[in-house]
């Protein structure tokens, strides 16, 4: 297994360099010998997955590892793969659980966990909601860095849909740096009344933000006092998530980035 590790060693310096490397460079860089790393490179060499560059004595990274790759990416889907999380953190925490995704200047609901307690009021698979009025919404909008996305929201107008609504876009950037701040966003009662939700993004094995996993519950149970009890397993469900979806590790969730806007 040793072997294993050495070769799969050699692979990851060589993606790390990003292009044509020679042995020693290799060497240096994974601990092995010259020797070792040569004849790791020549069976790489056979198998197609590195190539020698024409007149030198430098690899690269060959398509037989494109190939790989893109069979891993077509039997990812976002939808499939969170589908048993869901159902999962539903009964855990008895109430539902939404997997979103931006889709233009809204969130689009893809699937959903079943609470043992329905919620006529939380969203079904295909329905929409608004950026500026639900966990999901700001979560995806915390996490996009489309400065258009945040035009046309702001152009269009905050509509208001309860009297917790935030409508004005100064307290809107200033809920939305919070979100990047803490890694989840929450809404109480800004969509709908009695409705309250918390959301964290989930990321693929690009690190891009794909979707968003949210907890929707009555402001009877979802509340600031209970708050953490859903946090925990919403974050570890959306850990799982993102493990499948090839990401290396569940992304920093309380590391800040600048708001741009």
């Amino acid at each position: 297994m040793r072997s294993v590790d050495h070769a799969i060693d050699v692979l990851e310096a060589m993606a790390r360099v990003g292009g044509a490397v020679g042995v020693s460079h290799l060497a240096r860089q994974t601990g092995l010998s010259k020797a070792a790393v040569y004849q790791i490179l020549a069976t790489f060499e056979r198998r197609r997955f590195v190539i020698r560059d024409p007149g030198s004595t430098l690899y690269r990274l060959s398509w037989a590892l494109y190939e790989l790759g893109s069979g891993v990416v077509r039997d990812v889907d976002l939808s499939r793969t969170a589908r048993p999380h869901l159902d999962m953190l539903a009964r855990q925490l008895g109430e539902s659980v939404l997997l979103g995704i931006l889709d233009g200047d809204e969130v689009l609901y893809l699937d959903r966990g079943e609470a043992p307690f329905e919620l006529r009021m939380v969203a079904n698979t295909g329905r929409r909601g608004m950026l500026h009025a639900t966990a999901s919404g700001k979560v995806l909008l915390a996490c996009s860095g489309d400065t258009e996305l945040w035009d046309r929201l702001l152009r269009r107008g905050l509509r208001r849909m309860t009297a917790a609504t935030i409508t004005d876009p100064d307290r809107l950037r200033h809920d939305i740096a919070e979100v990047r701040q803490k890694g989840y966003a929450t809404c109480w009662q800004e969509g709908e009344v009695g409705l309250c939700s918390v959301a964290v993004a989930l990321r693929d094995y690009t690190g891009a933000t794909v979707g968003c996993l949210t907890v929707a519950g009555p402001s009877t149970r979802l509340t600031t006092g209970t708050l953490q009890a859903h946090l925990a397993p919403l974050r570890a469900a959306a850990h799982s998530i993102e493990t499948h979806l090839g990401a290396r590790h569940a992304p920093a969730r309380s590391a800040a980035q600048p708001f741009p806007y």
